[in-house]
């Protein structure tokens, strides 16, 4: 569902059995600190998502989270850089979403975004952060 700026919270509509496991594979990775893998998983349910011509937000959703996993893993690397352009790509694409497939999107924006101000600080350990469930 594609809202404007008054109309509201973006809403996910349900996925199929096959995108269902790409996200939930994903997650785990996520979870575990596996930030590459986790972006690889996210990228074959982006993939499975434009085929089936998904609903824009829903696509770009998707993008958000794979950019989150390569945020997380610049910030692992301590690569400052890549941080700031992650983040800068990918807050549009989450802000927005209050829950999302059993997530909780809004809340996992906040935490994010302390990743991004911890940028050259490096006081966060990147693989501490596990994605919030609505």
């Amino acid at each position: 569902m594609i809202r404007g700026p008054d109309m509201g919270p973006l809403t996910a509509g349900p996925l199929d059995e096959d995108e269902t496991q790409f996200l939930h594979e994903g997650l785990h990775r996520f979870d575990t600190g596996q930030f590459w893998h986790a972006h690889e998983s996210w990228e074959d349910l982006w993939n499975a998502l434009k085929r089936r011509e998904a609903p824009d937000g829903e696509i770009l959703l998707v993008q958000g989270l794979i950019q989150t996993a390569a945020m997380l893993l610049h910030h692992q690397r301590k690569n400052a850089i890549g941080v700031r352009k992650q983040w800068a790509k990918l807050q549009p694409k989450l802000n927005g979403w209050s829950t999302a497939w059993g997530l909780d999107i809004s809340a996992h924006l906040e935490v994010i975004e302390t990743y991004a101000a911890d940028a050259d600080a490096w006081q966060q350990i990147a693989s501490e952060h596990q994605m919030p469930r609505a």
